[in-house]
This record gives structure tokens, C-alpha cells and sequence, in this order.
């Protein structure tokens, strides 16, 4: 049986060891700049089915959200570079131990930000995963 994308990417965020760990869907624990960071917020959906004259296909348009959150900017930058570098490398692979084989994938401009009231830095980074129907 085949995993869908949401688990096996977080599989695959799983092995960037500066984040032990703390990858969240849509929100996360309370963190401060003193604990629980740096961590990383995932959003994702379904994903929109290729379609044409004669139906929807297996195959699909998946787009997803990453937010990097650390104390420090160089930290932020850091595990950013990691996790572009990590997205690269599922274009024309299968992702996670059993997930979906990724036919192109393509990803937006990361945006950095500082948030004052919890004394962090993030990073978003937009990304659409295109994924082979089987």
C-alpha cells in the first residue's frame, strides 16, 4: 500500500537533524527563543487531480508550506539551505520509504521574516509537488 505525500514528506523532513525531531502540521507547541526551536510547521493538501476528456487520472498537483521557525537568523538561513537542498532531490524519485514517486517538483521564493512577540525568525517556503498517478 502506498503512503500518501503529507507522511512521506515528513518522513523525509524527519532526517534534517537540526530540527530533532520537531516537525508540526498547521501549528506548533508553545515555543519561545529560550525552547523548543528550532522546529518546522508543514501545511499540505490532497492535492488537485489531473484531468482530461476522459476523467480525473491518479496523477496530481500536490502544493504545500514549509515554515521554518529558529531562534537565531543564522540558524533560520541554515536549516532553510537544508531543507531547499532536501526538496531538490525528490524530483524524479520516490519519496519517504513507500510514498508517492514525484515527477517534477518546483518551489517559490523563500520569504524570511522576524516575529517580534515571540523573538524568532521564519522562513515560508511555497512548494508544488507533481505526482505520478499509478
Amino acid at each position: 500500500m502506498r503512503v500518501d505525500f503529507e507522511p512521506a514528506l515528513v518522513q523525509e523532513l524527519k532526517t534534517i537533524t537540526a530540527l530533532e525531531n520537531r516537525i508540526y502540521p498547521l501549528t506548533a507547541p508553545e515555543a519561545t527563543a529560550s525552547s523548543g526551536v528550532p522546529y518546522l510547521i508543514y501545511a499540505s493538501s490532497e492535492g488537485l487531480r489531473d484531468k482530461t476528456l476522459g476523467g480525473h487520472l491518479d496523477s496530481k498537483e500536490v502544493r504545500a508550506e514549509l515554515n521554518i521557525i529558529a531562534q537565531k537568523y543564522s540558524d533560520m538561513k541554515a536549516i532553510t539551505k537544508q531543507v531547499i537542498a532536501l526538496l531538490i532531490t525528490f524530483e524524479g524519485r520516490q519519496i519517504g520509504t513507500d510514498g508517492p514517486f514525484i515527477e517534477e517538483l518546483t518551489y517559490q521564493m523563500p520569504v524570511e521574516m522576524y516575529e517580534s512577540q515571540p523573538d524568532l525568525y521564519r522562513c515560508v517556503v511555497e512548494f508544488s509537488a507533481y505526482l505520478r498517478g499509478d
